[in-house]
């Protein structure tokens, strides 16, 4: 797979600290620094500010559109500092890259015009005054922002493929699922918190959302999750069994775990996804 097309800028920061990327023909005043949330991606009025930091002077910056996802690991040596993805909506197809006095460093015109557009920022630090960026973008559905992890050679780790059909069922009674639902409802505002290193909030929220507790024919909940989700709530159970208040809710949290390995947990891929 290549890039449709490359182009190259060197932005000066000076003492602003950001440079910005413009998704329209009217270009918005920059923002008060202290309105701003300080991330390395950050919208105001629809343009995208890219936060460089307080000593970066200079930053080499590439642009790649893409026809369609491109590929997340990059060959050679590579140590990234950080690998950040957003969605951005062009409302002009011409995609800008200004100063932060507004002068404009690249101009590109996208062969897929305005819409919705997943951006990817790698971020390399060549020295303390001077970073290296690369801007991918291709077409695709709005979505969260998310900041990958980086492995130990500094390249990002690739997300847990969610795309599957496969969905396996576990009978439990109410009072079980309702476990299940509240510890990975809990689960996603620890990994918040934390970071979410392990990829699992998405998971969690995913898992909640599919329990809807309510009592069926004998007491009975039919519990249809993807084999992932299912590793997800194992894992959670199996976290959590060691973290409760009391004997009784630490064997109520193992007994909802060892009902679900039963049923299924020969149908389930191997491998950890918490705690890695």
């Amino acid at each position: 797979m290549h890039p449709i097309a490359a182009v190259d800028a060197t932005a000066q920061i000076a003492g602003d600290e950001w440079y910005r990327i413009s998704t329209q023909d009217i270009v918005p005043e920059p923002p008060n620094r202290a309105m701003r949330s300080f991330g390395t991606f950050d919208l105001f009025e629809g343009d995208v500010f890219v936060d460089t930091g307080t000593t970066t002077r200079d930053v080499d910056i590439t642009v790649e559109e893409w026809a369609s996802e491109a590929p997340l690991r990059i060959a050679g040596d590579r140590r990234f500092a950080e690998v950040v993805e957003m969605s951005v909506t062009l409302l002009t197809r011409r995609l800008r890259i200004l100063a932060a006095d507004g002068t404009q460093l690249l101009a590109r015109d996208l062969d897929g015009g305005a819409g919705s557009y997943r951006m990817r920022l790698y971020a390399r630090y060549l020295d303390v005054r001077r970073q290296r960026h690369l801007l991918r973008l291709w077409p695709a559905p709005a979505k969260p922002m998310w900041i990958y992890q980086l492995d130990r050679d500094g390249q990002p780790i690739e997300r847990p493929d969610r795309a599957t059909s496969e969905i396996l069922e576990v009978a439990m009674t109410p009072d079980q699922a309702s476990i299940v639902r509240t510890e990975v409802e809990q689960m996603a505002i620890m990994e918040i918190q934390n970071g979410d290193i392990d990829d699992i909030v998405e998971d969690c929220d995913r898992i909640r959302d599919s329990i809807t507790v309510h009592a069926g024919a004998g007491g009975v909940e039919q519990v249809a999750l993807t084999p992932r989700q299912w590793k997800v709530a194992i894992a959670v159970l199996e976290h959590h069994s060691g973290l409760a208040p009391t004997p009784s809710d630490a064997e109520a949290l193992r007994h909802v775990r060892d009902l679900i390995v039963s049923a299924i947990g020969h149908r389930l891929p191997a491998g950890r996804v918490y705690g890695q």
